[in-house]
């Protein structure tokens, strides 16, 4: 892959992609990636079984490359429990899943941590979103007390539930959106709307393809028409963080391409 035509750098936005570009262990990845990308979104899980979790060794290494390369990290908290959970264990455990995860990566200086408050749906009745709101903000205290980072680097992501349930959260906090505009399109939710109210906030964009109910494609099989509104109207003004959240090396790639084409253009 001839890198050199990619643009790291040459936007007014830090265009970033995942850690699972390459079928690879995290450091493998980050080695290609960092010389093509500004930022490099740091994808972890911790099952009772399986974790991903970098050792020191690990995060120092992280830590030079992005010393010798200009790249910075944003570091997705495990989803595989719910942070805003009915049952109080597994909202325990994924606080402390969450803050051992803070300490971490500390040294990375990460520019933001992605946050899902899972736990609740759009469907859901005033009084369970009433105890999810209630749940989400025990978490999110959590995280807020532990010291240590800026409190706008915790980026809360928009699921299958409206943006605007997050908003008193992030308000409350002095947290930031990070705006999925993936979950956007394929929830159909007034996306442009969305984005004219809350990009003044929003201190990571995710950016993937969606079609035919599925998202985390190649922006090659997105609705293109929305695409380029979003590169055209939107992506001037943003200052951030813009992830491409795929997970392959052809869809990475493809959909740098095409934002880059539809940049230029």
């Amino acid at each position: 892959m001839n890198t050199n035509t990619l643009l790291k750098n040459g936007f007014p936005f830090r265009l970033g992609c995942t850690s699972y570009v390459y079928p690879d262990d995290l450091l493998p990845n980050v080695r290609k990636m960092a010389s093509v990308v500004d930022d490099i979104e740091i994808v972890l899980f911790e099952t009772e079984s399986l974790s991903n979790l970098p050792g020191p060794d690990t995060i120092a290494e992280l830590r030079e490359i992005s010393e010798q390369q200009g790249n910075t990290y944003t570091i997705h908290f495990p989803i595989d429990k719910k942070a805003g959970a009915s049952d109080n264990k597994e909202r325990t455990y994924f606080q402390d899943q969450a803050l051992k995860i803070m300490q971490l990566t500390r040294p990375l200086h990460p520019f933001a941590y992605i946050l899902h408050l899972e736990g609740i749906r759009g469907s859901a009745s005033p009084d369970d979103l009433a105890a999810w709101q209630a749940n989400s903000m025990e978490t999110c205290e959590k995280i807020a007390a532990s010291g240590g980072v800026d409190s706008a680097t915790i980026a809360v992501e928009n699921l299958g539930y409206p943006v605007e349930w997050n908003a008193p959260i992030v308000e409350h906090f002095g947290f930031s959106f990070c705006m999925d505009i993936g979950h956007l399109w394929l929830y159909r939710e007034n996306w442009k709307n969305i984005i004219e109210r809350y990009l003044g906030k929003t201190r990571v964009m995710h950016l993937h393809g969606v079609s035919k109910g599925k998202d985390h494609l190649s922006l090659l099989k997105n609705d293109q028409e929305a695409l380029k509104e979003l590169v055209r109207h939107y992506l001037p003004s943003f200052r951030n963080v813009l992830t491409l959240e795929v997970f392959s090396e052809k869809d990475t790639f493809d959909s740098i391409r095409r934002v880059k084409k539809l940049w230029e253009e």
